[in-house]
């Protein structure tokens, strides 16, 4: 909120006050069709002659009326009365009566009604409806005996960029007409792009870390021009056209309704995210699993340009309205009579953090880090993120871990995979996310809530196959050079079945025993390897490794954790589509 404080008065000031601020710009756009837009035009004819003039304001210049009544009865009787009042600062109203008495009696009335030439009014309204909406409306009526117009003109900004314009006139002389003119329709897909961007953090907190002497009241901050930020607006009225697609995340339970038939219509695309050149496609597979740190990715292209354009550039695909960011690295072709097949192979986004793209590097904690402070050095300077979600974090003692000659992400998924946790990237935001390999163990199942729960409505084939294991309940781990030497036992068990023992660097905790002991347990046991094949809707995105799966028979819920996820879209001669999606649940058994 913004203060403004004055500090003397100003006699010459009129109400309202307006304040312009320097460089202030009012944009105006054109109207952008289709808009939403309204035209009104009234004509009507009153009489020739008015007999009374109005005028519609709070306040106006003295308005003066005057009666004279005049009788003749009798030239000796002379009656006057004067009435006087004033029931408004500007208005003043005065009545005159004349009264005699005569043989010839006759009545004189004079009114006197002064209205001021022009009247504007100008009314402002501002509301937010999403982002912010303004409303300027000026009316203009000009009071006259023969011709009387006026003219309205509404404006109103609809987000960043989006402005409509709505005018309306109307005037009356000879004929009274009304002609009222409606036109509607939802604006069209388009890019905005502004400098008046808000991050999505939220509030922006300023601390200080100590006073200053020299300040004064009200304290001004300044604060540099933001870069030119652009958003897709997809378009659609009130009601969204293209309503946004569940998110890849494990927050939110994701069920598909259970319906007699489903209608679906595949989508696949493809643009070169450097410059959005589009590239044409005729198949793609993307495949991953929870021992990856990138997805590998495998695509057909439908001609020799098409190659040319995606070599070594980050592409973006869409597949039924998700996008996946993949690195095509190396290109081949196989050639038969009459026929040609351009292959490109590579792996997602996060590539970027592997050779050739940056050097290896070799690290060391020459003092004490967090965990996940020791993470973010070593992906220092590559423009990426990571962040810890269901690990506890623990200090690491100074030279504790290290590690030589490696690129920056096999660096970090060396230092995970030590405490049996996995990497999940975020390719749009360059974000990684270190997970445990289980983040919910096969005997806490139970209890919790599914991040994906399928039915037989949607699965298109299913098969399974049983793996035979030791079930431990038991775990020794010891650090090497520094470190601890802990035991980690499943709780209600006699902790008798021991699993193999877990020598690491980074044990150097009881949070990162307890977290690499309790993913080792729960790798032991019977397994049940799922195999299913599912489409790809807006209600059953894709799969991610580590999600917690449902798979519904009945009124029972069985569940499982996301091994892989292989994504496989292609498109046949005649241009028919198929998209699917073949995913691998371990499910723990007796």
């Amino acid at each position: 909120m913004m203060t403004l404080r004055f500090t003397q008065p100003w006699p010459n000031s009129n109400s309202p006050v307006i304040i312009r601020f320097d460089a202030e710009v009012v944009p105006e756009p054109p109207i952008r069709a289709p808009s939403l837009g309204i035209h009104l035009g009234v004509t009507w004819q009153p009489q020739l002659l008015a007999a009374n003039d109005h005028q519609l304001i709070s306040a106006s210049k003295p308005l003066g009326n005057q009666v004279q009544l005049v009788v003749l009865s009798q030239s000796a009787t002379d009656y006057c009365v004067t009435t006087q009042w004033q029931n408004k600062p500007l208005t003043q109203r005065i009545i005159v009566i004349h009264y005699a008495g005569n043989a010839l009696t006759g009545l004189t009335v004079n009114w006197l009604w002064f209205v001021a030439p022009s009247v504007e009014q100008s009314n402002a309204l501002a509301w937010l409806v999403p982002n912010q909406h303004s409303k300027i409306m000026s009316v203009d009526w000009q009071v006259k005996p023969v011709l009387n117009t006026l003219h309205a003109n509404i404006n109103w900004c609809d987000g960043a960029a989006l402005v409509n314009d709505i005018t309306t006139a109307y005037s009356y002389d000879n004929i009274r007409l009304i002609q009222p003119s409606i036109a509607w329709g939802p604006h069209t897909a388009s890019w905005i792009c502004s400098t008046r961007y808000r991050p999505p953090t939220g509030k922006v907190t300023i601390r200080f870390s100590e006073p200053w002497a020299n300040s004064t009241n009200p304290l001004q901050l300044r604060f540099t021009a933001s870069a030119n930020y652009c958003y897709f607006d997809d378009g659609g009225g009130l009601v969204d056209a293209n309503p946004s697609l569940p998110s890849l995340d494990f927050e939110t339970p994701i069920e598909p309704q259970l319906r007699r038939y489903y209608l679906m219509q595949p989508t696949i695309t493809c643009v070169r995210v450097s410059d959005n050149v589009p590239i044409v496609i005729s198949n793609i597979s993307i495949s991953r699993s929870r021992g990856q740190w990138a997805s590998s990715v495998s695509i057909d292209f439908s001609s020799r340009i098409d190659t040319s354009r995606a070599e070594n550039q980050l592409l973006n695909v869409g597949i039924n309205g998700y996008e996946f960011f993949v690195l095509v690295e190396q290109t081949s072709v196989s050639k038969v009579f009459g026929n040609e097949t351009y292959r490109g192979t590579g792996r997602s986004r996060s590539a970027e953090l592997a050779t050739p793209y940056v050097l290896p590097i070799s690290y060391t904690n020459a003092t004490s880090r967090s965990f996940a402070g020791l993470l973010t050095d070593m992906l220092q300077f590559t423009g990426w993120t990571i962040s810890l979600n269901g690990i506890v974090d623990f200090n690491v003692p100074a030279g504790a871990f290290s590690v030589g000659n490696k690129s920056p992400i096999d660096a970090v998924q060396e230092a995970v995979t030590q405490l049996g946790c996995m990497l999940l990237s975020n390719d749009e935001t360059k974000a990684l996310t270190v997970v445990p390999r289980w983040p919910t163990v096969p005997w806490l199942m139970d209890g919790v809530t599914p991040d994906l729960t399928v039915h037989d409505a949607v699965i298109t084939s299913y098969s399974e196959s049983k793996e035979i294991g030791t079930e431990c309940n038991v775990v020794w781990l010891r650090g090497e050079q520094q470190g601890i030497s802990a035991k980690v036992k499943r709780a209600g068990t006699a902790g008798n079945i021991a699993a193999d023992d877990i020598s690491a660097q980074l044990i150097v905790d009881n949070q990162a025993a307890r977290t690499a002991g309790t993913n080792a347990l729960a790798d032991t046991g019977n397994k049940l390897n799922i195999n299913m094949s599912l489409p790809i809707m807006a209600d059953l995105p894709p799969a991610t490794p580590g999600m917690l799966i449902g798979i519904r028979e009945g009124v029972d819920v069985y569940k499982g954790t996301c091994d892989s996820v292989m994504i496989s879209a292609s498109v046949s001669d005649t241009g028919d589509i198929d998209v699917e999606q073949t995913i691998t649940v371990v499910r723990h058994v007796a």
